[in-house]
């Protein structure tokens, strides 16, 4: 089902030696009929787009939306009420990219569409790749994410192509929850790998 809300990204240049930070204006509709119910302000100018990401659970609309560029938050829609989620962190997660599968049809016949996503993103310091994380949502409307990383370290292949082109869900069901992420593994072929004869 397509999402019914979108964003438009004014950048605002706060000269040099700053960052630019973004005016995010939030639209529920499509084309001409589209009228503005709210917006909000990003303190980092990069990826607006990226990490608005309407989604439904149990009827109604949120979005996972990052006005820190540290932290992921939930938006109540379309109210655009801020529902709760992460805090600033100066060493948190800096999301850059969102996938929440609400309308994939193996996990709404799973009944489990918009009660987990996937994020993007990296530690600060560590932005040579986009890092993969898992996002609970099963508790958005009490304005509660979980954010985990039980995938381990992986990376995006691509940093410039969407989250959503790397995750796959064809094998999904209610009694096997499963997903399929394409990763980018890099080896070093000086170390000899060492292996565990009883492993």
């Amino acid at each position: 089902m397509p999402t019914p809300f979108s964003v438009k990204v004014e950048t605002i240049d706060h000269g040099p030696g700053t960052w630019s930070t973004a005016h995010v204006r939030v639209f529920e509709g499509d084309g001409a009929e589209a009228r503005q119910i709210g917006s909000y302000d990003r303190n980092h100018a990069g990826w607006c787009e990226s990490t608005f990401a309407p989604f439904s659970q149990d009827g109604r609309w949120y979005a996972l939306y990052a006005p820190d560029y540290t932290a992921t938050r939930v938006m109540e829609l379309p109210s655009c009420r801020d529902r709760g989620g992460e805090e600033h962190h100066s060493h948190g997660f800096c999301p850059v990219d969102y996938y929440v599968p609400h309308d994939e049809p193996n996990v709404a016949k799973a009944g489990d569409g918009g009660r987990f996503g996937f994020v993007a993103g990296c530690i600060w310091g560590d932005d040579l790749s986009w890092k993969i994380q898992y996002l609970d949502l099963s508790r958005v409307r009490q304005g509660i994410l979980v954010r985990k990383e039980m995938f381990g370290y992986i990376e995006m292949p691509r940093d410039d192509s969407r989250l959503i082109e790397y995750i796959s869900l064809r094998q999904y069901s209610r009694k096997f929850p499963r997903v399929e992420i394409t990763a980018r593994l890099s080896f070093d072929l000086e170390q000899e790998a060492r292996v565990d004869p009883f492993a």
